[in-house]
């Protein structure tokens, strides 16, 4: 307020006070309560403190005034926090200390009169009472509330010659330069100020004061000088009332409508969420933004084929008012839509992407549903929508998209369980549905197809709620697959299930009916795999067989006939008996060799009839068929039970592995041996790499450039036949050893 002297304000707490007022128009200094010095007003925090002061005392606190002590010590409560009744409060009590006996009549009257303004319930009944206190404690016999209604200033009360359904633009003269500056202004003779233009040309003088940013406060007189500055002060204080009233009016007013809307809004989502199909989900959906929201037209559009189509229309929506639309054209709906962000579109002009289909639209709001749907209003007038309805529309559409998803969710499982059961049966393999307790762990049978019936010999009459496990699951199993669908698992896996009273191998196929769900509900496929199984393993004897008998052929009958041959070469230059002994025991040996390679072909056995034999008879034979150079054989004596011709190759692939593998110059010496439970043969050899002792018995491994990698592997084979173990070391003279032992 201009005009009035500095108020001097003493608190007890000025941090509680100080911010509140540093925003006032008044011109405050505050001192603390203690000093000793004239103040116009106090104000006290603690409403149990003695005060004793000779002007007016404010209690700012967070009390119930009937609970105050002696209440009558403060001339007013004020709640903690409510700054816009403190700067009110003190406003008053600046008046009062600055104007003469009468006019703080006039004033007392006016402070005293604002009580029945500040209980006005609504803004009609705000303004009214406004007028009367401005007419009988102001002594305005003209004065008026204009108010912004959006397309000018409507007179909302008076008690002059105004008509209420007239509409002042915004530009009228003192009326809008009040309401566009903010600033009140006094004016003795309308005449003489360029901005009035009165609505009587009889009017002389005028009191003109912003209500806030809703309107504008007149009071008007047809005599020039008819309002003084108190007038004027006193005009203000009223306003000042009033706007405080009005906003806190309006605020609780959206505040109730907000907390309706929203309360509605929660009735209709529980409406909602009932639904089971998407195109009455999307009708619901229009009608509760038509009915709640108070949209006039809404619609829906869902994105197919790279299209967004409408899917549902509200009742007053035109048929023309909406059509399919690119996902890619870059409209409101489309963006909406790539980004998932809402659009308030207040005025359609000024939107440089809105192309409404219609040109009457002047105002839109559009909301992403999901990544499905756009939620689009439109009115016929800009700013229609505000934050508020965005935000509320946010809301119902995010209960939309949940819906939509469940119902979208349980139209997939119903198709998944109409396809499942079909092939349930249908399928050729037998099958059985089947739950799994969670408490017991019990998978229950609840339904077998006609396949299982007849692999497994039980009926389907029979066998419903029986433990599917200890029907079909052998005693020897742990874990078995099935209960993988509690989990709501997947599996597959070879097994063994007890089918018509025999042990059959099957291929299992667990399938959950739900797989998002572990309800422990699903399906077990049996595929019997028993014949081809007992075919696989007949072909693998029979390869194993074919690998053995050319190993062999390729490997064992090579020694033997390069002796042969070397010594029918020495025979034909020298004419010695000897050589012709030695090349027909070279062809005996391999005529034996040959005959037990087919009696192994015919009959898949590596090792026959097994007797007590002399293993140091049997390795000097063997070396005597083996090309050694210059090496030498030391036996000690052993005695195993084997097969002579096994054991004989065993000694040969041995001795031709230590002479082959020699890098020294003298010859290899090669010892063969007893063991507490078997026998060696070792050499002085180059010895094997400890890296490489996991991999010499494997087919084809060699480290010489002329074999080819198979006398080790037979070796390990013949061993293997026998029922003996075979492990590779170092011997004492840094060769190879090899162990044989019983297992």
């Amino acid at each position: 307020m201009r005009g009035l002297e500095q108020l001097r304000l003493a608190v007890d707490d000025s941090t509680a006070c100080e911010d509140l007022l540093l925003s006032s128009d008044i011109g405050v200094s505050i001192v603390a309560i203690e000093d000793d010095e004239p103040v116009d007003a106090v104000v006290v925090t603690d409403p149990t403190a003695d005060v004793e002061f000779d002007a007016p005392v404010i209690c700012y606190a967070d009390c119930d005034p009937e609970s105050v002590p002696r209440p009558e010590r403060f001339d007013a409560f004020i709640r903690r926090g409510d700054g816009a009744s403190l700067e009110t409060q003190l406003r008053w009590l600046v008046a009062r200390s600055t104007h003469t006996a009468d006019n703080l009549t006039r004033l007392r009257r006016l402070y005293e009169g604002s009580s029945r303004l500040i209980a006005a319930e609504t803004t009609d009944e705000l303004f009214e009472r406004t007028i009367d206190i401005a007419d009988r404690i102001l002594a305005f016999d003209n004065s008026s509330i204009s108010i912004d209604v959006g397309d000018g200033f409507r007179i909302r009360s008076t008690r002059g010659d105004f008509d209420e359904d007239d509409r002042i633009p915004y530009d009228a003269g003192l009326l809008g330069e009040t309401y566009r500056t903010g600033e009140s202004r006094l004016i003795n003779d309308i005449r003489t100020d360029e901005t009035a233009a009165p609505h009587d040309p009889e009017y002389r003088s005028v009191i003109s004061v912003p209500v806030g940013d809703i309107g504008v406060f007149q009071a008007i007189s047809t005599e020039v000088g008819a309002f003084d500055e108190m007038d004027h002060h006193l005009a203000e204080l009223l306003v000042s009332y009033v706007a405080e009233t009005a906003a806190r009016i309006e605020s609780e007013k959206a505040l109730r409508e907000s907390r309706s809307r929203v309360e509605a809004l929660h009735r209709g989502t529980i409406d909602l969420a009932a639904v089971t199909d998407l195109g009455e989900l999307f009708d619901r959906t229009v009608a509760v933004a038509d009915e709640i929201l108070s949209f006039d037209m809404s619609y829906i559009g869902v994105v197919k084929d790279g299209l967004i189509v409408p899917a549902a229309m509200s009742k007053r929506f035109p048929e023309d008012g909406a059509e399919p639309l690119s996902v890619e054209d870059g409209s409101v709906a489309a963006d909406v839509y790539q980004t998932g962000k809402t659009r308030l579109v207040e005025d359609m002009d000024e939107a440089d992407d809105a192309n409404p289909v219609k040109d009457a639209y002047r105002s839109g709001l559009s909301v992403a549903i999901g990544d499905f749907a756009v939620f689009q209003a439109a009115a016929y007038t800009p700013r229609a929508f505000d934050e508020a309805d965005a935000e509320l529309t946010e809301l119902l559409m995010a209960h939309v998209a949940v819906t939509a998803e469940r119902i979208r969710a349980e139209e997939n499982l119903r198709e998944e369980r109409d396809r499942s059961t079909a092939l349930f049966e249908h399928v050729s393999d037998a099958a059985v549905a089947y739950e799994v307790d969670d408490e017991s762990g019990v998978a229950c049978i609840q339904s077998v197809n006609n396949a299982f019936e007849e692999q497994f010999g039980r009926r389907d009459i029979d066998i419903i709620g029986d433990d599917l496990l200890a029907e079909i699951v052998p005693d020897s199993e742990r874990d078995p697959p099935e209960l993988c669908v509690a989990d709501g698992e997947r599996h597959r896996s070879e097994v063994q299930r007890l089918a018509d009273g025999q042990t059959r191998e099957f291929i299992l196929n667990v399938v959950p009916l739900d797989p998002n769900a572990a309800d422990g509900v699903g399906y077990a496929l049996y595929t019997d795999i028993t014949e081809r199984k007992q075919r696989e393993s007949e072909l693998e004897r029979q390869n194993q067989r074919l690998e053995e008998f050319a190993n062999i052929v390729s490997h064992d009958l090579r020694n033997p006939l390069a002796v042969a041959q070397g010594h029918l070469e020495l025979a034909r230059e020298v004419n010695r008996e000897e050589s012709f002994d030695a090349v027909a025991d070279a062809l005996d040996q391999m005529e034996e060799l040959i005959d037990d390679l087919l009696s192994l072909a015919r009959q898949g056995e590596v090792v026959g009839e097994t007797t007590a034999v002399d293993v140091g008879a049997i390795a000097r034979r063997a070396w005597d068929t083996v090309e050694t150079a210059d090496g030498t054989l030391k036996i000690s004596s052993a005695t195993m039970d084997a097969d002579t011709e096994r054991l004989a190759e065993l000694f040969g692939n041995l001795f031709r592995n230590s002479v082959e593998h020699n890098d020294g110059d003298a010859g290899v010496t090669v010892r063969v041996g007893p063991l507490d439970d078997g026998f060696y043969v070792e050499d002085d050899g180059s010895g094997i790499a400890a890296d490489r002792r996991e991999v010499v018995f494997e087919p084809g491994e060699t480290t010489g450039d002329d074999g080819i990698g198979y006398g080790l592997a037979i070796v390990s084979r013949i061993a293997e036949a026998h029922g003996w173990s075979v492990a590779v070391t170092e011997s004492a003279a840094g060769g190879a050893r090899f162990e044989f032992r019983v297992e």
